[in-house]
């Protein structure tokens, strides 16, 4: 997978249930601003790796993003 679709990942899990803008920014912190976040997001959906639900998204907690390793109590 692109590094961006996989640091799109590692946002999401860091920060459930997170909009577009929320992301745009935490990628644009991480010095990535050259990329299509909503074709990313769409991508991941479709991939079945974030669930999106009211503008907000949520990452897939299977594999290397299951429960254990971002274990957030509010989600």
């Amino acid at each position: 997978m692109p590094e961006h679709y996989e640091q799109i990942l590692e946002i999401v899990a860091e920060n459930p249930g997170c909009t577009v803008d929320d992301i745009e920014d935490l990628v644009a912190d991480h010095s990535s601003t050259d990329t299509d976040i909503p074709a990313l997001l769409s991508e991941a959906v479709s991939n079945d790796d974030l669930l999106e639900f009211d503008d907000q998204y949520w990452v897939m907690r299977t594999g290397k993003y299951r429960f254990d390793r971002y274990d957030h109590p509010e989600t």
